[in-house]
């Protein structure tokens, strides 16, 4: 198992066009499914070690993947559902797009908050993760950004997709936060968010002081 991990991981290696283009990943995430259904179905399973410890109600998780543990291969069921993730939430550029053609259509600030309750669920929640964990915001503004979608367990390389598969994505994210976070038209969503995070904070122990 772990010769066929190391050959898929290097075939995908193989097929990088820096960034990748998004059929090659589909291709490479069509031909190691079974694969990936083989590990994972392997990982589910019990290693004699951590049946022992969940029979004495210890935690069971081999956190170091030992070699006689049936977890020691997760790196790559992780890594492929990181990749894989990279299809899927490419598939909600077509959403955005009719999105972005809707808000071009508002002419005042009641139609836009409309509009922006309408997807609000949408761009909060649903691609909250791609915005946050596979865009680079720090780099500077002249350089082209290729969404992100894990780093190679083995062989040292990163997956990129080539961000024009992500053009409506990425325009209906600055439009939406351009629109909630800077112009402030929804402004009773924007208080509950900041009363619930509020909530969820830890409160600072004061310091006591030192005579």
């Amino acid at each position: 198992m772990e010769s066929q991990i190391f050959n898929s991981i290097n075939h995908l290696k193989q097929l990088n066009d820096n960034p990748f283009t998004l059929q090659k990943i589909a291709y490479w995430l069509y031909e190691y499914n079974d694969l990936y259904k083989e590990v994972k179905n392997y990982s589910e399973n019990l290693c004699e070690q951590c049946q022992q410890w969940k029979d004495d109600g210890l935690p069971y998780d081999c956190l170091q993947e030992a070699n006689y543990c049936t977890k020691r291969y997760r790196y790559f069921t992780n890594f492929y559902e990181e990749v894989e993730y990279g299809i899927k939430v490419q598939e909600l550029d077509a959403a955005c797009k009719v999105a972005l053609e809707e808000y071009k259509t508002n002419n005042n600030e009641l139609q836009l908050k409309e509009w922006l309750i309408k997807y609000f669920d949408f761009g909060y929640n649903k691609l909250a993760i791609f915005y946050y964990d596979h865009l680079d915001y720090s780099v500077d503004n002249n350089e082209v950004v290729h969404p992100h979608f894990g780093n190679s367990p083995i062989g040292e390389f990163g997956v990129c997709i080539d961000r024009r598969y992500y053009k409506n994505l990425i325009e209906f994210d600055d439009v939406f936060k351009m629109l909630f976070y800077e112009r402030k038209i929804y402004p009773e969503k924007l208080k509950e968010i900041e009363e619930e995070m509020q909530k969820i904070v830890t409160p600072m122990v004061p310091i006591p002081k030192i005579d």
